[in-house]
């Protein structure tokens, strides 16, 4: 299987350098419950600033280059 990595200059340029959980979901096209659970698993790493979640857009960019591989 190949593994094909995303252009990771010309995605999400509509997005700033570091997202919110609202922004994720438009990103990827999720609901709120599957965002939390990607965050919670640490699938997609994330930073937690008192009660708020913050994700470098790079995580993200990661996270899809993955492919949900669960061995890495």
């Amino acid at each position: 299987m190949t593994n094909t990595q995303l252009n990771t200059k010309n995605i999400f340029t509509n997005f700033p350098d570091v997202v919110k959980v609202k922004d994720l979901q438009k990103m990827l096209g999720i609901g709120r419950n599957l965002a939390y659970v990607l965050i919670n698993k640490n699938e997609i790493k994330s930073i937690k600033s008192g009660n708020l979640i913050l994700i470098p857009k790079q995580n993200v960019i990661d996270y899809l280059n993955k492919g949900g591989d669960k061995n890495e």
